[in-house]
């Protein structure tokens, strides 16, 4: 099977709920950004979809999910795949399961989110860890990041360079977030995709008012590559559907970010498209990160995971959620010879580049000692 890979921002908010762009100015906006696809999650609506909006636009396809939420604004949930928004909102379990079982897929929205620079914007984080059954996390949202790293509102030239370059600022997934991604994963493959959670919003500094993160910008920060089967994304990039199996692109797009075929990356420190991180075994296999198929061969040691990547970083080889190897370079190779779930981690200046989906090696349950 040949790999194409494509590249795209997730969790995005139109005038449906409470973003701030319509489906035209988004649609303009990752077209001009070079985007493959978009994933848009209004909140508690699929009015988008119903709307027509879903499909191929100059070559970008666009995927409409919703974004749930429990009753008190928290465990918010990205669904995808699903043409009906959930009942219920007391339980998350319930409505993950709800969604599991009408075909689609879930993602926990900004778990680790804490913030208290601005009041009328509080945190919403994930509180419900013993839930069951969700795909996957969004390991790293872009406007999390950024508010838990703006500082003070007293310091007026530090605002004002996080106002005007927001994406410079972005820094890295919290620890304990990680750390919660990687245990999981020695029990069960957890994917992990990068969301924007643009808005476009206007906010209130005193007589000032000002838009975070217009949307142009917006999607120019962390976004979610994903290696799909390039029979299932024959287009051109100035197609809009016409003849092309869109719903076919949908289920490709959706079970990449299921299955974690690929990684993420925070575009303002590298364009990372093109980048290549990879496994090769002992018979010349290779495998993208992401959850074994079934139908794939058991793996022979020895292994080599690679990272050959278009700008030079600090790159990390992490088993088990532990650093094993480092090194400063556009390429690394590193031969392994112990079961775990390997996973690469790339930093560029101040900040983290790039985060790739676990590569499991060998058989569940994995030690996390």
């Amino acid at each position: 099977m040949a790999l194409k890979e494509i590249c795209g921002c997730i969790h995005l908010h139109t005038i449906f709920s409470d973003g701030g762009c319509d489906y035209d100015t988004l649609v303009d906006a990752a077209k001009g950004a070079g985007l493959d696809y978009i994933c848009v999650t209004d909140h508690m609506s699929l009015k988008g979809r119903y709307d027509g909006r879903e499909g191929l636009h100059g070559g970008v396809l666009v995927l409409v999910g919703y974004e749930h939420e429990d009753d008190k604004k928290l465990n918010h949930y990205l669904a995808f795949g699903v043409s009906e928004i959930a009942e219920g909102q007391n339980d998350p379990q319930d409505y993950i399961n709800r969604i599991s079982r009408m075909g689609g897929t879930g993602f926990l929205a900004h778990p680790a989110e804490n913030r208290d620079v601005i009041k009328s914007l509080p945190p919403y984080p994930w509180t419900r860890w013993d839930v069951t059954g969700f795909d996957g996390i969004e390991i790293w949202n872009q406007i999390s990041d950024w508010m838990e790293h703006v500082g003070s509102l007293r310091n007026p030239l530090r605002l004002l360079l996080r106002l005007h370059f927001p994406n410079r600022f972005l820094r890295n997934v919290p620890k304990e977030l990680l750390k919660k991604w990687d245990d999981m994963n020695c029990s069960r493959f957890v994917s992990a995709i990068g969301g924007v959670d643009a808005h476009s919003r206007k906010i209130s500094f005193g007589p000032f008012n000002c838009v975070i993160f217009p949307i142009e910008e917006e999607l120019r920060g962390i976004r979610t590559h994903l290696f799909v089967d390039e029979a299932d994304w024959a287009v051109n990039k100035d197609e809009d559907g016409g003849g092309v199996d869109t719903a076919g692109m949908n289920r490709a797009l959706i079970d990449a970010m299921r299955d974690g075929r690929g990684f993420i990356s925070n575009f303002s420190r590298g364009d990372a498209r093109g980048c290549k991180i990879f496994l090769r075994d002992n018979s010349g296999a290779i495998r993208c990160p992401g959850r074994p198929a079934d139908a794939q061969q058991p793996l022979s040691f020895p292994i080599t995971i690679n990272a050959e990547l278009t700008k030079k970083a600090k790159i990390k080889l992490l088993r088990n959620g532990k650093v094993i190897k480092t090194t400063s370079s556009k390429t690394a190779a590193w031969q392994v010879t112990e079961p775990g779930v390997y996973r690469i981690e790339a930093y560029r200046g101040s900040g983290a580049w790039i985060y790739s989906n676990p590569f499991p090696v060998g058989q569940y349950p994995y030690s996390t000692t």
